[in-house]
């Protein structure tokens, strides 16, 4: 199918933000959407390219706005054959994330690579729609491998500022080290969303810094401590960072489903889920290169070389299949989470996340397991 003129699919349930369509059709011109409805409710023009669903669920494309790695590669020294192994999995909108060990060259050369890639005229690289800066400004107690993690340094972040910009769409962060406040106010100017993560904050700490775009609970139950400890009052338990992200109306909370329950606890998924609700929880993948690369090891999760749990080999239709089982949602909801709310915490809703008129043709097609069975980017089938 190409990206230009007009073309339909057709004979597949429709997931919608808040409904499934039987019998529906998707008509999309020039890598948009132009119509969404069941079949026989809008007029399509003659000539228009079909493609059958053959009863699979036509659904919104992947956005995952916490990876760093895949098919073999650092985000950030190859983001375009990256994105390419996560494209194929369905994830149609990624953010190439650092993992807060790189030094600051290895920073400022992988932002030039990402850059470059992002506005090179590759096939398919429109998948790659900004960047996740995760550090290196975090706390070391809380960091898998500390050694580059560094007190917050203006000069650095300046330069990172003035390079990447508003391509930044994430940045994380542990809000309790001296100088944070300085730099939120400056990265509020580029509109970042900023996620509390590898951090022991308060909850007055990290509440402080939502009116300057704290918007994202990194990973949770993740490098974030079990409680304050010790407590004030002997065999009580302390607000940590996730109740603080769990009680707070407009912070959503990032989760890893692995599917043996290693990073978030199956019951945690429910919890998380039924204390956020459907519109304030985003599945993420936290992946590390292997992630898509055949093993003989099936596990979902990666462990560094000391031993430590250090992010996943997930992609995001594992991850969302995994949410379904764990937490017992459906299909609506698990899309929501992996679509709609990650579009919506980095501003870019108003093009992608959810089938809707007036977005880009980022679709996807499945079964009632979330396997792919065809990916389209605005518009364009991708062939792998």
């Amino acid at each position: 199918m190409s990206a230009k003129g007009s073309s339909v699919i057709q004979n597949g349930t429709i997931v919608t933000a808040d409904r499934l369509i039987p019998n529906g059709l998707v008509h999309m011109e020039n890598g948009w959407i132009v119509g969404v409805g069941e079949a026989g409710s809008m007029e399509v023009p003659l000539g228009s390219e079909v493609l059958d669903a053959k009863g699979a669920y036509i659904a919104p494309g992947f956005v995952d706005i916490h990876c760093h790695g895949g098919g073999g590669v650092w985000s950030w020294e190859q983001p375009y054959e990256f994105a390419l192994s996560h494209l194929k999995h369905g994830t149609t909108a990624i953010l190439p994330t650092f993992t807060y060990n790189e030094s600051r060259e290895q920073v400022r050369d992988g932002l030039q690579t990402i850059l470059a890639t992002m506005e090179s005229s590759k096939p398919f690289v429109e998948a790659i729609v900004g960047i996740h800066m995760e550090g290196p400004y975090i706390n070391k107690k809380y960091g898998a491998i500390t050694s580059p993690i560094r007190p917050v340094d203006p000069q650095e972040y300046g330069e990172i500022l003035r390079v990447a910009g508003e391509r930044i769409k994430v940045w994380t962060l542990a809000p309790e080290l001296d100088g944070q406040d300085v730099f939120v106010t400056e990265a509020a100017k580029y509109h970042i969303s900023l996620s509390v993560g590898h951090s022991e904050a308060t909850a007055e700490q990290i509440f402080r810094f939502v009116p300057h775009g704290l918007r994202i609970g990194c990973h949770c139950t993740n490098a974030s401590g079990i409680t304050p400890s010790p407590s004030r009052y002997g065999g009580t338990r302390e607000v940590g960072v996730d109740e603080a992200v769990l009680v707070h109306d407009d912070i959503y909370a990032e989760v890893i489903p692995d599917r043996e329950g290693i990073h978030v606890r199956p019951l945690m998924l429910k919890l998380i889920h039924k204390t956020k609700g459907t519109d304030r929880v985003i599945i993420i993948t936290d992946a590390m290169p292997d992630a898509g690369v055949d093993k003989e090891d099936s596990s979902d999760v990666n462990w560094n070389h000391l031993g430590h749990l250090a992010g996943s080999r997930l992609t995001m239709d594992k991850a969302v299949r995994n949410m379904m089982v764990h937490a017992g949602i459906g299909m609506v909801d698990a899309f929501r989470m992996a679509a709609l709310n990650p579009a919506k915490v980095i501003h870019m809703e108003d093009q992608m996340g959810s089938i809707a008129v007036g977005k880009r043709a980022n679709l996807l097609l499945v079964d009632e397991e979330i396997r792919i069975q065809q990916v389209i980017l605005q518009g364009q089938t991708v062939n792998f």
